[in-house]
């Protein structure tokens, strides 16, 4: 089975996402073609790379995810490929792949033959070709080469010091749950033996993380690690960003306490 993923910010009401299915069906008719998400909001990388690292798990070997968000070469120069956990990841040289993780089996860059920097949609043109090689065996070396990426961003970890982390809401999802970049393997390392407490506005906070929205009642404040272990606050059967409050880009601060 050949799978590709799509992840974009083209939105609902347009086009796009139907002609870069058709182009990718043309060069692999045996294709299954699964979307991601084509309704981030314009140029966001980091939602799109939140999302992809929150599914990247559940895909099989060989996978190939398909990046249409901030493709323009005239900008960026580069197109990359980037290979971890065995599946394929392939965007723009604009900072993506350092979202989604730190430790890549190789990272590539596209033969600059291969595409036309004021092509408008390389992501049709250009990485459905790329993505067609990676599925037939092609051997990626024949048209790219290994490189390291120009833009590094650090926007999917938390601020960690002794006594506090500061973690960031990056993404809310359709409970208006507010998800944020802070990972339960990261926080139980911190946390330790220690009390703590989860401050989601200027002086509101939680005692504790539960395992379960139902732990509280309804219409009360939680938080959660959910089920690929991010950080929640949520409200019990209710619109935790709504109520809470919340948007992307605030902070969550968990102070340690004495």
């Amino acid at each position: 089975m050949k799978v590709i993923t799509l992840t974009s910010d083209y939105g609902a009401n347009t086009y796009y996402a139907a002609a870069l299915k058709a182009r990718i069906l043309e060069l692999i008719p045996d294709a299954m073609i699964i979307d991601v998400s084509h309704n981030l909001p314009a140029y966001d990388l980091l939602q799109g790379a939140f999302l992809l690292q929150s599914c990247i798990n559940d895909f099989k070997s060989e996978t190939v995810h398909i990046i249409a968000i901030d493709t323009n070469l005239l900008i960026y120069n580069d197109i990359v490929i980037g290979k971890i956990k065995n599946q394929w990841i392939i965007a723009a040289d604009n900072g993506f792949l350092s979202m989604v993780g730190d430790e890549w089996d190789a990272i590539y860059k596209v033969n600059t033959a291969w595409f036309d920097v004021n092509d408008l949609s390389p992501e049709k043109n250009v990485f459905t070709q790329i993505a067609a090689n990676i599925v037939n065996g092609v051997d990626v070396n024949s048209f790219a080469t290994i490189n390291t990426p120009k833009i590094i961003f650090d926007s999917l970890k938390p601020v960690i010091t002794d006594g506090q982390i500061r973690a960031s809401v990056v993404h809310v999802d359709g409970y208006d749950n507010a998800v944020t970049n802070l990972d339960k393997h990261t926080f139980y390392n911190w946390i330790g033996d220690s009390k703590y407490l989860v401050f989601f506005r200027r002086k509101d906070s939680l005692q504790k993380i539960d395992a379960n929205y139902a732990n509280v009642a309804q219409g009360d404040g939680v938080a959660v690690f959910n089920d690929v272990g991010w950080l929640e606050i949520a409200i019990n059967r209710g619109q935790g960003k709504t109520l809470l409050g919340l948007k992307l880009g605030d902070q969550i601060i968990i102070e340690k306490q004495e």
